[in-house]
């Protein structure tokens, strides 16, 4: 349990610098006025990313029968839930002050609007999700009859006739969840922005405080008997990821030779951790949904430095991977002992990120060819950022595992 507390803290203390280096290194001269901007920005990419990211945080739950042993209250069992995605969203906090207060500049300047500002962010992204939580713990039922009713079937027939496309009725309510949270965040932020330039700050503060009451008022007050809606989801996403070994997956069709990146002695060890990663979270709709953000932004032409830093913070958050790949219920630590030295492991963690840089380079080079941005210089630099912090993570992994040696 030390260990556990240990491994917890040291992974919180480096995502929390890397949170205050990037943050610091994007923003720190810009003024005031293209702080706002970013910060917008910033919920923006936000609302994609809750909107994406919050079934697979909460579902399939490890800990769902321990819940039911305990027969816990509704009270705590949203809080539970609550805390549980809680814990990613802290860091999206963190940047947010960071990104505001972070000034070399003019550090004592602007006091009110940073504070505003800052608050205004904070409030947006807990209101997305609270808002999030409550759509997605109700997704259940609705998913479990897309996935056995008539309807859904004909549903799957049609697509794979006309569009030649399969689809798994069943995912149908999540993709409209993520479609609404989405639109809901952008359509409030572009609300938010025209009350701020006609009426000031504090009106696009409004926005804030109201959706943060509805999202809390929806998930806390408007969730009936959610201990039922709990299990039933539970039950559907456990399902749902294990069929993820039919002949249709990525996972199943994955072979050993076709990690060609990777140096043959570490592929197996990559292979595993690939197809466990991928079986909890489908890496590469969460990569594509990143590089959508991106170019979301590119799209608005934001200033220079400004892309720059969102593709820095865009690489770095890739690696979240490995943080995943480390846990005890991916990577037992007596297993990994028992296999392996402790360096095979950290070059395993890093190889396994090697998978991203062609895409990234891809990504850059083609936003470089249609907006002008980022240049072969600055892509060394995102891309050189990405390796370090490959390599950071990765060894922050095996400090874990030397520490459960002694």
């Amino acid at each position: 349990m030390a260990l556990i507390k240990k491994t917890s803290l040291l992974r919180d203390s480096l995502l929390v610098i890397i949170t205050i280096v990037v943050g610091t290194s994007w923003i720190y001269d810009l003024q005031i006025e293209e702080r706002v901007i970013a910060v917008r920005y910033l919920i923006l990419a936000s609302a994609g990313f809750i909107s994406f990211v919050t079934p697979y945080l909460l579902f399939p739950d490890s800990n769902s029968k321990l819940i039911q042993l305990g027969n816990i209250s509704d009270s705590e069992l949203l809080n539970y839930l609550s805390g549980k995605t809680s814990k990613i969203y802290k860091f999206f906090y963190l940047f947010i002050f960071v990104m505001m207060f972070a000034d070399v500049s003019s550090p004592a300047g602007s006091l009110v609007i940073k504070l505003v500002y800052s608050l205004y962010a904070m409030l947006m992204v807990a209101g997305l999700h609270y808002t999030a939580l409550f759509l997605y713990l109700k997704v259940g039922p609705q998913s479990q009859f897309w996935q056995e009713s008539q309807k859904g079937q004909e549903l799957r027939r049609k697509v794979a006739e006309y569009a030649k496309y399969p689809i798994d009725p069943g995912a149908i309510p999540s993709l409209l969840n993520t479609v609404l949270l989405a639109a809901l965040g952008m359509s409030l932020l572009v609300i938010a922005t025209l009350l701020g330039n006609s009426f000031g700050h504090f009106a696009e503060l409004t926005i804030g405080f109201l959706l943060i009451a509805f999202g809390r008022y929806k998930f806390f007050r408007g969730s009936k008997h959610p201990e039922k809606r709990y299990y039933h989801t539970n039950s559907f996403f456990s399902e749902f990821f294990g069929e993820s070994a039919g002949e249709d997956s990525i996972t199943a069709r994955r072979k050993v030779e076709q990690l060609w990146w990777v140096p043959s002695k570490l592929r197996a060890n990559v292979w595993q951790f690939l197809q466990q990663t991928d079986r909890k979270l489908p890496a590469g709709r969460v990569v594509a949904a990143g590089h959508i953000l991106v170019w979301l932004v590119a799209y608005q032409r934001p200033d220079d430095q400004f892309m720059i830093g969102v593709w820095a913070l865009f690489a770095v958050t890739h690696h979240l991977f490995i943080l995943q790949a480390v846990q005890t219920s991916f990577s037992p630590m007596w297993l990994l002992r028992w296999m392996s030295s402790p360096m095979v492991w950290l070059f395993s963690w890093f190889w396994m990120q090697m998978r991203w840089l062609l895409p990234l380079t891809v990504s850059m080079n083609a936003q470089l060819f249609i907006f002008g941005v980022p240049g072969w210089r600055y892509q060394g630099i995102v891309l050189s950022i990405y390796l370090i912090t490959a390599l950071a993570v990765s060894a922050a992994g095996v400090f874990r595992l030397k520490k459960s040696m002694t």
